[in-house]
C-alpha cells in the first residue's frame, strides 16, 4: 500500500468479525445456562452445611460476570470490525473523487 500501511480485503475483515459474532453466541448460551442454576437442596443437607452451595454459587456470579465483560467486549469488537470493512470498501478512486469535486466545490 502506498501510504505504508497494509492492505487488507475487508470480505477477510467481515469473515473475523463472524468467527466472533459465533464465538459470542456461545458464551452468551453459557450466560442463558447459568439462568438454570439449581437451587441450595441440590447440595444435598450435607452440601448445604458446609456451604457447598454458597461457594459453588459464589463462583458462579463471577464466572458470569467475566462471561458478560467478554460479551460486551466482544460486541465492540464486532462493531469496530464491521465499520473498519465498510471503511476499506471506499476504494481510493471514490476518495480522491470525493477530493476533486470538493476542490472544485470549494477552489
Amino acid at each position: 500500500m502506498p501510504d505504508g500501511g497494509f492492505d487488507v480485503d475487508p470480505d477477510e475483515i467481515d469473515a473475523h468479525a463472524k468467527q466472533v459474532e459465533d464465538i459470542l453466541a456461545r458464551l452468551k448460551t453459557a450466560i442463558d445456562a447459568d439462568d438454570k442454576r439449581v437451587d441450595a437442596m441440590a447440595f444435598g443437607a450435607v452440601g448445604v452445611a458446609c456451604g457447598l452451595y454458597l461457594w459453588c454459587n459464589s463462583t458462579a456470579d463471577r464466572t458470569r460476570e467475566t462471561l458478560e465483560t467478554a460479551v460486551k467486549s466482544g460486541e465492540h469488537h464486532v462493531d469496530a470490525v464491521h465499520t473498519w470493512a465498510k471503511a476499506r470498501r471506499v476504494d481510493e478512486q471514490t476518495a480522491s473523487d470525493l477530493l476533486k469535486q470538493a476542490g472544485t466545490t470549494h477552489g
